[in-house]
C-alpha cells in the first residue's frame, strides 16, 4: 500500500530532512570508508566494495540503500589515497543518489602509528516521485503533478584517522558546506553529521608459539584468534547522540562474527568469510527495539569486498608462510 502524503510531509521530506541523513550500517567495519574519507590509502592494497541494505522488512516503502566504492593509494604506498563512491537510498517517495570523490594524505607519526587526513567532495541528487503519491486533497494543484520533483546539493566531508596494527581512532564530519552554498536547491536542508569510531585489536593467542619438534621444526600450524571491541558515536543536531557498540571475533584471519548494539534502535549480528585472501563476503541482521519492532521483521545487509591488487607480505607473514610450508612438508614425509 502506498503512503498517503500531505503537503507537510512532502515539505518535511524534501526540504528539511534534519534528522538522520547519514546512512546506518550494522556491519560498519566492512564499510568504514563510507564513514571517513581518511580510510582511503590506509592500506597497501586497493578495494572494490558493493553493498545492499534493506531496512525494516515488512514496512511498505521502507528504506533501501545500495552503494559501491573503489579506493586505494597511488602505487599502494599508503601516502596519497584516493577513491570514488556511488550511494543510492530510497525511502517511500523520496530517493537520493550521491556521487562522491575522495582524497587522503597519510603521514607516519612513529614506527607503527600513522595519521590519515581526508576530504570527500561530491554531489547529492534528491527526487520525489509525485506520480506515486496518494493525496489527502485530491484537488491539490501542486502535488497532483505526474512528474518528479528534483533538486541537488553540493557536498563535502572531511576526516582524520589515527591508526596502527593494534588500534584505530577516526573522526569525521559530513555535509560541511550545508547552507553555505545557496545556488543549489537543497544545501540549506543538509545538516552537519559528526562521527567518531574507535577500536582495539586484541590477538588472544598472540603470545602462544608454534610448537616445535626435536629438530626445531613446527609440528602444528597456529590459528590466530582476534577480538576487537569497537565503539561508534554519531551526532546530528538537535538529536541525542547515537552510540553503537560492536564486539567482533576473527578466527584464522578468515572467519568473523560480530555482535552489535545501537542505542534506542536495534541489536544486530554480523558474520563473514574471506576467500582466497581476496574476496570478503559479509552479512548482517538487525532486530529493531522499541515500538517499531512490532511492524517489521528486521533489517538485512549483504556486503562484498574484493581486494583488487596484490599485497606484499610482512615479515611476520613471511615467517608464518615459511613455517606452514615446513609443516606441510613434514606432514607429507610422515604420511
Amino acid at each position: 500500500m502506498k503512503r498517503i502524503v500531505t503537503i507537510s510531509v512532502i515539505v518535511l521530506l524534501s526540504f528539511k530532512m534534519e534528522a538522520q541523513q547519514q546512512h546506518v550500517f550494522t556491519n560498519f567495519l566492512m564499510n568504514d570508508y563510507y564513514y571517513n574519507p581518511a580510510i582511503a590509502g590506509s592500506k597497501d592494497v586497493h578495494y572494490a566494495n558493493i553493498g545492499f541494505r534493506s531496512q525494516w522488512v515488512g514496512f511498505d516503502d521502507a528504506p533501501v540503500t545500495i552503494y559501491g566504492n573503489y579506493y586505494g593509494s597511488i602505487k599502494n604506498k599508503r601516502k596519497h589515497g584516493y577513491g570514488i563512491s556511488i550511494v543510492n537510498d530510497r525511502s517511500g517517495l523520496v530517493s537520493n543518489t550521491g556521487f562522491l570523490l575522495n582524497y587522503a594524505y597519510h603521514v607516519k607519526l612513529g614506527e607503527k602509528v600513522r595519521l590519515g587526513m581526508g576530504i570527500r567532495p561530491g554531489y547529492q541528487q534528491y527526487n520525489i516521485r509525485l506520480y506515486d503519491a496518494q493525496l489527502a486533497d485530491a484537488n491539490d494543484n501542486v502535488l497532483s503533478s505526474t512528474g518528479v520533483l528534483s533538486t541537488g546539493a553540493l557536498d563535502l566531508s572531511a576526516g582524520l584517522n589515527l591508526y596502527s596494527d593494534k588500534f584505530f581512532v577516526m573522526m569525521s564530519m559530513r555535509h560541511i558546506l550545508g547552507a553555505a552554498i545557496e545556488f543549489t536547491g537543497f544545501n540549506d536542508g543538509l545538516s552537519k553529521h559528526y562521527t567518531v569510531i574507535g577500536g582495539y585489536k586484541w590477538l588472544v593467542n598472540g603470545k602462544k608459539k608454534v610448537p616445535l619438534d626435536e629438530d626445531g621444526k613446527p609440528i602444528k600450524k597456529k590459528k590466530d584468534f582476534e577480538l576487537m571491541p569497537v565503539l561508534m558515536v554519531n551526532y546530528v543536531a538537535p538529536l541525542t547522540p547515537q552510540g553503537s557498540v560492536m564486539l567482533r571475533a576473527t578466527y584464522d584471519k578468515k572467519y568473523w562474527l560480530g555482535l552489535t548494539y545501537r542505542t534506542e534502535d536495534a541489536v544486530g549480528v554480523s558474520l563473514g568469510v574471506k576467500l582466497k585472501n581476496r574476496l570478503t563476503i559479509g552479512y548482517a541482521f538487525d532486530y529493531s527495539l522499541g515500538a517499531v519492532k512490532t511492524y517489521n521483521s528486521g533489517t538485512h545487509e549483504i556486503m562484498l569486498s574484493f581486494q583488487t591488487t596484490s599485497k606484499k607480505p610482512s615479515l611476520d607473514e613471511q615467517d608464518e608462510e615459511l613455517n606452514n610450508s615446513i609443516f606441510e612438508e613434514n606432514k607429507k614425509k610422515d604420511d
